[in-house]
């Protein structure tokens, strides 16, 4: 049975998640490029193959190949996913806005709202960047090392294009360890990501204080 082929991807943020999420686009076969800020950082990537201060010791597979010119890695790749701390999400959606066409189509795995506003990053992306393009975002209780090594996974995958989410979902889902679960509520799954850790540390105290599990659901 032949392969279904993909076009490339981007990924746009080469720290530990956004490394851990290439590996797992390349390690499935599909060729993608890395891209990230810091041109020296990304040297020492492209010659090790491997991302020793956040992933050491996890190669990075054939299929992996990095870029440190932002026009080139945006010209190489219709499908782009951004993997950036929040506070600087609206930063580079400027920054690669003169580069985007028609055609590109985005998503992103940043977790949390935009800084002192609190908007989702879904309304920033479209005030940026306009509301003819494919989004999507992808998020879960996902850990970079683990997700690099190769350790089971799940996560959830919505977008406002059916076919978007379809071919992402097939490009990075892995049936042994990478689970990947499409639904349309972008809203939903952008608030999951952004209040988890706090629902967290909240749970945390309250075990902390011997109050037992019936008091976290309240």
């Amino acid at each position: 049975m032949t392969a279904t082929y993909f076009a490339p991807v981007t990924v746009l943020g080469a720290g530990s998640y956004g490394t851990a999420l290439a590996i797992a686009l390349a390690r499935n076969g599909h060729k993608t490029y890395l891209w990230g800020h810091q041109p020296e950082a990304m040297a020492k990537l492209a010659e090790e193959r491997m991302n020793q201060t956040f992933l050491p010791d996890i190669p990075f597979p054939e299929a992996l190949e990095i870029e440190s010119d932002l026009a080139q890695a945006l010209s190489k790749a219709r499908d782009l996913l951004i993997v950036v701390p929040s506070h600087v999400f609206a930063e580079v959606l400027q920054n690669i806005k003169p580069f985007i066409r028609p055609e590109h189509r985005i998503m992103w795995a940043t977790k949390g709202l935009e800084r002192n506003t609190g908007r989702l990053l879904q309304t920033v992306a479209e005030e940026i960047l306009g509301k003819s393009h494919s989004l999507a975002v992808l998020s879960g209780p996902t850990f970079a090392k683990e997700l690099a090594a190769g350790l089971p996974t799940a996560i959830a995958l919505a977008s406002n294009d059916p076919q978007f989410a379809d071919e992402m979902q097939q490009r990075i889902h892995c049936s042994k360890t990478f689970r990947v679960y499409i639904n349309n509520d972008m809203v939903g799954v952008q608030l999951g990501g952004a209040i988890k850790n706090v629902i967290a540390i909240g749970a945390g105290v309250s075990d902390g204080m011997g109050f037992g599990q019936m008091l976290v659901p309240r």
